[in-house]
Protein backbone atom coordinates (compact mmCIF):
# COMPACT_ATOMS: atom_id res chain seq x y z
CA UNK A 1 0.00 0.00 0.00
CA UNK A 2 0.99 3.67 -1.08
CA UNK A 3 -0.27 6.68 -0.67
CA UNK A 4 0.23 9.70 -1.80
CA UNK A 5 -1.96 13.54 -1.74
CA UNK A 6 -3.86 15.39 0.13
CA UNK A 7 -7.46 15.23 2.04
CA UNK A 8 -7.82 11.21 1.96
CA UNK A 9 -9.63 9.16 4.14
CA UNK A 10 -8.61 5.45 4.28
CA UNK A 11 -9.51 2.41 6.45
CA UNK A 12 -8.07 -1.43 5.81
CA UNK A 13 -9.92 -4.19 7.96
CA UNK A 14 -8.06 -7.79 8.18
CA UNK A 15 -10.15 -9.59 9.90
CA UNK A 16 -8.53 -13.09 10.80
CA UNK A 17 -5.93 -15.80 9.10
CA UNK A 18 -2.44 -14.37 8.61
CA UNK A 19 -3.04 -10.33 8.41
CA UNK A 20 0.11 -7.88 7.90
CA UNK A 21 0.17 -4.62 6.10
CA UNK A 22 4.21 -3.57 6.03
CA UNK A 23 6.53 -2.16 5.54
CA UNK A 24 9.18 -0.84 8.61
CA UNK A 25 10.09 -3.46 7.39
CA UNK A 26 7.38 -6.74 8.25
CA UNK A 27 8.70 -7.78 6.21
CA UNK A 28 8.34 -5.94 2.50
CA UNK A 29 8.48 -2.82 0.99
CA UNK A 30 5.22 -0.30 0.95
CA UNK A 31 2.59 0.87 3.35
CA UNK A 32 3.77 4.44 2.85
CA UNK A 33 1.57 7.55 3.56
CA UNK A 34 2.38 10.87 2.67
CA UNK A 35 0.39 14.16 2.64
CA UNK A 36 -1.34 16.76 4.75
CA UNK A 37 -5.74 16.22 5.77
CA UNK A 38 -5.03 12.43 5.78
CA UNK A 39 -7.13 9.59 8.05
CA UNK A 40 -5.64 6.17 8.10
CA UNK A 41 -7.95 3.66 9.88
CA UNK A 42 -6.04 0.60 10.09
CA UNK A 43 -8.13 -2.86 11.97
CA UNK A 44 -6.87 -6.35 13.07
CA UNK A 45 -8.92 -8.54 14.47
CA UNK A 46 -7.63 -12.27 15.37
CA UNK A 47 -4.25 -15.07 14.12
CA UNK A 48 -0.78 -13.75 13.40
CA UNK A 49 -1.39 -9.73 12.71
CA UNK A 50 1.12 -7.45 12.17
CA UNK A 51 1.27 -3.81 10.43
CA UNK A 52 4.15 -1.82 10.48
CA UNK A 53 3.81 1.73 8.24
CA UNK A 54 5.53 5.28 7.93
CA UNK A 55 3.85 8.07 7.28
CA UNK A 56 4.46 12.08 6.65
CA UNK A 57 3.05 15.18 6.34
CA UNK A 58 0.62 17.40 8.42
CA UNK A 59 -2.74 17.32 10.30
CA UNK A 60 -3.19 13.73 9.99
CA UNK A 61 -5.24 11.12 12.19
CA UNK A 62 -3.90 7.60 11.92
CA UNK A 63 -5.48 4.17 13.71
CA UNK A 64 -3.63 1.10 14.54
CA UNK A 65 -5.80 -1.24 16.22
CA UNK A 66 -5.15 -4.97 16.78
CA UNK A 67 -7.07 -7.44 18.54
CA UNK A 68 -5.97 -10.95 19.56
CA UNK A 69 -3.14 -13.31 18.42
CA UNK A 70 0.36 -12.81 17.65
CA UNK A 71 -0.03 -8.95 16.87
CA UNK A 72 3.48 -6.78 16.80
CA UNK A 73 3.14 -3.73 15.18
CA UNK A 74 5.60 -0.49 14.14
CA UNK A 75 4.25 2.70 13.48
CA UNK A 76 6.44 6.03 12.15
CA UNK A 77 5.05 9.17 11.82
CA UNK A 78 6.65 12.42 10.83
CA UNK A 79 5.06 16.28 10.36
CA UNK A 80 3.16 18.27 12.44
CA UNK A 81 -0.14 18.14 14.18
CA UNK A 82 -0.76 14.70 14.00
CA UNK A 83 -2.49 11.87 15.57
CA UNK A 84 -1.64 8.67 16.12
CA UNK A 85 -3.06 5.83 18.17
CA UNK A 86 -2.55 2.34 18.58
CA UNK A 87 -4.33 0.04 20.55
CA UNK A 88 -3.59 -3.79 21.00
CA UNK A 89 -5.95 -5.85 23.03
CA UNK A 90 -4.88 -9.70 23.94
CA UNK A 91 -2.11 -12.02 23.42
CA UNK A 92 1.92 -11.57 22.37
CA UNK A 93 1.71 -7.58 21.36
CA UNK A 94 5.09 -5.64 20.92
CA UNK A 95 4.67 -2.56 19.23
CA UNK A 96 7.39 0.32 18.14
CA UNK A 97 5.95 3.43 17.95
CA UNK A 98 7.50 6.83 16.72
CA UNK A 99 6.41 10.47 16.10
CA UNK A 100 8.20 13.82 14.79
CA UNK A 101 11.65 13.52 12.92
CA UNK A 102 13.23 16.89 15.12
CA UNK A 103 11.49 20.03 14.50
CA UNK A 104 8.06 18.85 13.97
CA UNK A 105 5.78 19.94 16.89
CA UNK A 106 2.19 19.70 18.57
CA UNK A 107 1.35 15.75 17.92
CA UNK A 108 -0.67 13.89 19.83
CA UNK A 109 0.68 9.73 20.81
CA UNK A 110 -1.39 7.47 22.25
CA UNK A 111 -0.02 3.31 23.07
CA UNK A 112 -2.28 1.55 25.22
CA UNK A 113 -1.47 -2.68 25.44
CA UNK A 114 -4.10 -4.27 27.12
CA UNK A 115 -3.36 -8.21 28.66
CA UNK A 116 -0.66 -10.70 27.80
CA UNK A 117 2.33 -10.47 26.93
CA UNK A 118 3.13 -6.51 25.90
CA UNK A 119 6.24 -4.25 25.67
CA UNK A 120 6.27 -1.37 23.72
CA UNK A 121 8.94 1.02 22.72
CA UNK A 122 7.79 4.62 22.31
CA UNK A 123 9.50 7.50 20.35
CA UNK A 124 9.05 11.48 19.89
CA UNK A 125 10.92 14.11 18.63
CA UNK A 126 9.93 17.26 18.65
CA UNK A 127 8.10 20.05 21.14
CA UNK A 128 4.99 20.60 22.79
CA UNK A 129 3.92 16.73 21.60
CA UNK A 130 1.30 14.93 24.44
CA UNK A 131 2.25 11.00 24.64
CA UNK A 132 0.54 8.60 26.27
CA UNK A 133 1.53 5.15 27.09
CA UNK A 134 -0.42 2.74 28.81
CA UNK A 135 -0.40 -1.52 29.76
CA UNK A 136 -2.75 -3.35 31.62
CA UNK A 137 -5.55 -4.95 31.97
CA UNK A 138 -4.78 -8.41 33.60
CA UNK A 139 -0.90 -8.28 32.54
CA UNK A 140 1.52 -10.72 34.33
CA UNK A 141 4.59 -8.77 33.57
CA UNK A 142 4.88 -5.22 31.20
CA UNK A 143 7.38 -3.68 29.84
CA UNK A 144 8.09 0.03 28.36
CA UNK A 145 10.82 2.01 26.89
CA UNK A 146 10.52 5.52 26.58
CA UNK A 147 12.44 8.00 24.22
CA UNK A 148 11.74 11.92 23.90
CA UNK A 149 13.75 14.19 22.62
CA UNK A 150 11.91 18.05 22.82
CA UNK A 151 10.29 21.13 24.86
CA UNK A 152 7.60 21.36 26.49
CA UNK A 153 6.35 18.09 26.08
CA UNK A 154 3.75 15.78 28.07
CA UNK A 155 4.68 12.67 28.75
CA UNK A 156 2.26 10.17 30.71
CA UNK A 157 3.22 6.86 31.43
CA UNK A 158 0.69 4.26 33.43
CA UNK A 159 1.30 0.62 34.41
CA UNK A 160 -1.60 -0.98 35.97
CA UNK A 161 -3.49 2.83 36.04
CA UNK A 162 -6.13 2.90 33.05
CA UNK A 163 -5.66 5.89 31.17
CA UNK A 164 -8.65 7.52 33.05
CA UNK A 165 -6.80 7.12 36.41
CA UNK A 166 -8.73 4.45 37.56
CA UNK A 167 -7.54 0.67 38.67
CA UNK A 168 -9.55 -2.48 37.39
CA UNK A 169 -8.07 -4.68 40.08
CA UNK A 170 -7.03 -6.91 37.09
CA UNK A 171 -2.92 -6.48 37.28
CA UNK A 172 -1.12 -8.86 38.92
CA UNK A 173 2.27 -6.73 38.16
CA UNK A 174 6.00 -7.32 37.66
CA UNK A 175 6.19 -3.97 35.87
CA UNK A 176 9.57 -2.43 34.54
CA UNK A 177 9.77 0.94 33.03
CA UNK A 178 12.79 2.79 31.75
CA UNK A 179 12.27 6.89 30.35
CA UNK A 180 14.74 9.12 28.89
CA UNK A 181 14.01 12.65 28.45
CA UNK A 182 16.21 15.47 26.51
CA UNK A 183 14.60 19.05 26.60
CA UNK A 184 12.98 21.29 29.28
CA UNK A 185 9.84 22.30 30.36
CA UNK A 186 8.85 19.03 29.63
CA UNK A 187 6.01 17.65 32.25
CA UNK A 188 6.40 13.92 32.95
CA UNK A 189 3.94 11.83 34.94
CA UNK A 190 4.69 8.27 35.60
CA UNK A 191 3.07 5.37 37.99
CA UNK A 192 3.21 1.68 38.43
CA UNK A 193 -0.02 -0.07 40.42
CA UNK A 194 -0.42 -3.57 41.37
CA UNK A 195 -4.14 -3.95 42.90
CA UNK A 196 -4.30 -7.44 41.12
CA UNK A 197 -3.90 -9.22 44.52
CA UNK A 198 -0.78 -11.01 43.24
CA UNK A 199 2.81 -9.59 44.53
CA UNK A 200 5.36 -8.38 41.97
CA UNK A 201 8.30 -6.03 42.12
CA UNK A 202 7.88 -2.92 40.61
CA UNK A 203 11.29 -1.54 38.87
CA UNK A 204 11.26 2.18 37.50
CA UNK A 205 13.79 4.47 36.11
CA UNK A 206 14.40 8.07 34.39
CA UNK A 207 17.11 9.76 32.54
CA UNK A 208 16.56 13.19 32.16
CA UNK A 209 19.01 15.99 30.70
CA UNK A 210 17.71 19.85 30.48
CA UNK A 211 16.08 22.24 32.46
CA UNK A 212 13.01 22.91 34.23
CA UNK A 213 11.07 20.07 33.90
CA UNK A 214 8.64 18.37 36.20
CA UNK A 215 8.84 14.38 36.78
CA UNK A 216 6.55 12.20 38.95
CA UNK A 217 7.23 8.80 39.84
CA UNK A 218 4.75 6.42 42.04
CA UNK A 219 4.62 3.43 42.98
CA UNK A 220 2.24 1.23 44.71
CA UNK A 221 2.11 -2.77 45.22
CA UNK A 222 2.65 -5.03 47.74
CA UNK A 223 6.10 -6.10 46.96
CA UNK A 224 9.66 -4.65 46.77
CA UNK A 225 9.36 -0.92 44.81
CA UNK A 226 12.97 0.12 42.89
CA UNK A 227 12.76 3.81 41.32
CA UNK A 228 16.09 5.61 40.16
CA UNK A 229 15.82 8.86 38.78
CA UNK A 230 19.28 10.47 37.34
CA UNK A 231 18.72 14.60 36.10
CA UNK A 232 21.19 16.65 34.46
CA UNK A 233 20.31 20.33 34.65
CA UNK A 234 18.56 23.40 36.61
CA UNK A 235 15.83 24.25 37.87
CA UNK A 236 14.05 20.77 37.75
CA UNK A 237 11.31 19.24 40.23
CA UNK A 238 11.33 15.72 41.14
CA UNK A 239 8.59 13.50 43.31
CA UNK A 240 8.91 9.91 44.20
CA UNK A 241 6.63 8.50 46.09
CA UNK A 242 6.49 5.02 47.08
CA UNK A 243 3.41 2.97 48.89
CA UNK A 244 2.54 -0.27 50.15
CA UNK A 245 4.10 -3.02 51.92
CA UNK A 246 7.55 -4.95 51.48
CA UNK A 247 11.00 -3.29 51.22
CA UNK A 248 11.23 0.36 49.15
CA UNK A 249 14.15 1.50 47.48
CA UNK A 250 14.66 4.92 45.68
CA UNK A 251 17.77 6.73 44.31
CA UNK A 252 18.01 10.41 43.32
CA UNK A 253 21.00 11.53 41.77
CA UNK A 254 20.90 15.35 40.80
CA UNK A 255 23.80 17.74 38.59
CA UNK A 256 22.96 21.21 38.66
CA UNK A 257 21.51 23.97 40.58
CA UNK A 258 17.64 25.36 42.01
CA UNK A 259 16.30 21.93 41.86
CA UNK A 260 13.16 20.54 44.28
CA UNK A 261 12.81 17.25 45.50
CA UNK A 262 10.13 15.34 47.55
CA UNK A 263 10.76 11.54 48.46
CA UNK A 264 7.90 9.63 50.34
CA UNK A 265 8.00 5.63 51.61
CA UNK A 266 4.86 4.51 53.06
CA UNK A 267 4.18 1.33 54.34
CA UNK A 268 4.33 -1.58 56.74
CA UNK A 269 6.65 -3.32 58.81
CA UNK A 270 9.57 -3.29 55.66
CA UNK A 271 12.77 -1.63 54.78
CA UNK A 272 13.19 1.77 53.47
CA UNK A 273 15.76 3.38 51.72
CA UNK A 274 16.71 6.66 50.19
CA UNK A 275 19.40 7.95 48.95
CA UNK A 276 19.83 11.75 47.04
CA UNK A 277 23.16 12.71 45.15
CA UNK A 278 23.18 16.26 44.62
CA UNK A 279 25.38 18.21 42.87
CA UNK A 280 25.24 21.85 42.51
CA UNK A 281 27.18 25.22 41.95
CA UNK A 282 26.10 26.55 44.70
CA UNK A 283 22.43 27.37 43.81
CA UNK A 284 19.63 26.42 46.21
CA UNK A 285 17.73 23.73 45.93
CA UNK A 286 14.54 22.21 48.27
CA UNK A 287 14.66 18.56 49.30
CA UNK A 288 11.63 16.94 51.57
CA UNK A 289 11.59 13.44 52.48
CA UNK A 290 9.39 11.10 54.47
CA UNK A 291 9.49 7.48 55.57
CA UNK A 292 6.75 5.83 57.54
CA UNK A 293 7.75 2.10 58.63
CA UNK A 294 7.96 0.36 61.39
CA UNK A 295 11.47 -1.40 60.70
CA UNK A 296 14.90 -0.23 58.95
CA UNK A 297 14.54 3.40 57.65
CA UNK A 298 17.88 4.58 55.91
CA UNK A 299 18.41 8.39 54.55
CA UNK A 300 21.43 8.97 52.88
CA UNK A 301 22.19 12.77 51.30
CA UNK A 302 25.38 13.44 49.63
Amino acid sequence: MTQVGHDVNLTVTQDGSNNSVRSMTLTGGRATVSGRDKTLTLNQTGDNNKIGTWSSGSDQTITITSTGNANTAKADNHGDRNTQTLTQTGNNHIAHVEIGNGGDNDNTQTVAQYGDSQYAYVEANGDSNVMTTWQGGNADSSFIRTMTTGDSNNINLRQGKKLDGTVDNNDSGGYEAYVTISGSNNDIDTSQVNSGGTSSDHHMAHIVTGDSNTLSHLQYADKKKQGFIEITGDDNSVTLEQRNSSNHFADIVLTGDDHTVTGVQRGGAYAHNFTVDLTNGGGAYNLSTIQNSNTAQTYNLT
